[in-house]
């Protein structure tokens, strides 16, 4: 479950991408330290880094149902899955020697 869950999340992560358009605020009102839904329920996933209208590294998941879920970035469990997603990215990038 949770490696269809990274996998889910590297290609949704990879794909998303986001234009902070808020007025001098955070998106996340309140936030989730665990994984409440399913790979099959995602449709993006929005990493916004501290900014100077927001403080907070924010991860936003939307679902196909329309609902927003905020995760957060600092919980043991999201810290490790996008851990995974870094190290998957870069080996997708490494390019064999000569």
């Amino acid at each position: 479950m949770v490696y269809k869950l990274v996998v889910a999340l590297a290609v949704v992560a990879l794909t998303s991408s986001h234009e902070l358009t808020m007025n001098g605020r955070c998106s996340c009102l309140r936030i989730t330290n665990k994984i409440v839904f399913s790979p099959n329920q995602l449709k993006t996933i929005e990493i916004l880094p501290a900014s100077a209208s927001c403080e907070n590294v924010e991860i936003i998941v939307n679902l196909k149902s329309g609902r927003q879920i905020c995760l957060d970035p600092n919980a043991s469990q999201i810290r490790n899955i996008f851990q995974q997603l870094v190290k998957k990215k870069g080996k997708k990038n490494d390019k064999p020697s000569i």
